[in-house]
């Protein structure tokens, strides 16, 4: 299978893992641990993805995976797996990369906020507040402003959603959603969407999120 590197060591076009599925062992320090059959995988997770996998200690989740070695200058170059809830939150990363003097322990450090958040910031030129995320300083982020500015309001989701709460028909469809494989703040923040545009209903609720999550090119695991 042929791969190319990244100057950073990230694998590009065919990863040799690209998603992995199993039990949620333990998660600290952006790092989590997933028990798929006889293997434990360590996988390291950007902050705002290991407060939210806290909550699922014990169940079965999904995470979209990027490849890289470290340790390239060394003659023993160490694989590693970063982890992301959704290929969209997968893509942002690698968006990020792309900004000069951005590597992916900077970019891991950095993402406090949500993918979502973290776009409505950039695109709002909010490079004061992004200067004060972990591994960020002034030149970093305005560096990420300059570069990515205009090019990512598919990536704004929950973050411009109103707050509202969840009444019984939006529980159900959540439980069903869950019950398909999404992770519960995913479920809750499609749901969200959908009321947002009107839509009532469980069984409604649930089909617009499926239909929202494939538009974005995830796969729902069945």
């Amino acid at each position: 299978m042929s791969y190319q590197l990244h100057s950073s060591g990230l694998r590009r076009n065919n990863s040799l893992i690209s998603r992995i599925r199993g039990k949620l062992i333990s998660v600290s320090e952006n790092r989590a641990e997933i028990k798929a059959g006889l293997i434990t995988y360590e996988v390291l997770v950007p902050g705002y993805l290991e407060t939210e996998l806290k909550q699922e200690l014990e169940q079965v989740i999904e995470l979209f995976t990027l490849e890289y070695l470290e340790n390239l200058a060394s003659n023993q170059p160490v694989p590693k797996l970063v982890g992301f809830g959704s290929e969209l939150e997968r893509e942002f990363f690698e968006q990020l990369l792309k900004v000069p003097g951005i590597g992916i322990k900077t970019g891991l450090r950095a993402m406090k906020l949500s993918p979502g958040k973290m776009a409505e910031m950039i695109e709002r030129g909010e490079a004061k507040f992004l200067a004060e995320l972990p591994g960020l300083g002034r030149k970093s982020a305005e560096r990420i402003v300059g570069e990515m500015k205009g090019k990512l309001e598919r990536f704004i989701t929950s973050a411009s959603l109103p707050a509202m709460a969840l009444g019984e028909d939006d529980m159900t469809a959540v439980s069903v959603l869950v019950n398909l494989g999404l992770r519960r703040s995913e479920a809750e923040e499609l749901v969200k969407k959908a009321r947002a545009r009107g839509v009532s209903g469980s069984d409604e609720l649930v089909q617009t999120a499926l239909r929202e999550r494939g538009r974005r090119g995830a796969e729902v695991i069945r």
